[in-house]
């Protein structure tokens, strides 16, 4: 499985850990750093998106991911 991590804290870097014990993929980390950067094609291929972000990046992330996704549809 291809994986999304939105937040990039303990939790995400947690989940990656296990994700990457169990055999699935990183596809991309998305934080406050490179939020402004990613494109519809850096989705293309991803199954799964986990966001352990802040509560306030939260709802700009999954907004995000949306209008990416639709860019890809």
């Amino acid at each position: 499985m291809k994986i999304v991590l939105l937040g990039y804290g303990k939790m995400g870097q947690l989940i990656e850990k296990f994700a990457l014990k169990r055999g699935h993929e990183i596809a991309l980390i998305v934080d406050s750093s490179n939020r402004d950067t990613i494109e519809a094609e850096d989705l293309a291929d991803v199954d799964l998106a986990i966001d352990f972000s802040t509560p306030e990046a939260a709802l700009a992330n999954i907004s995000l991911c949306l209008r990416l996704m639709c860019l890809l549809w």
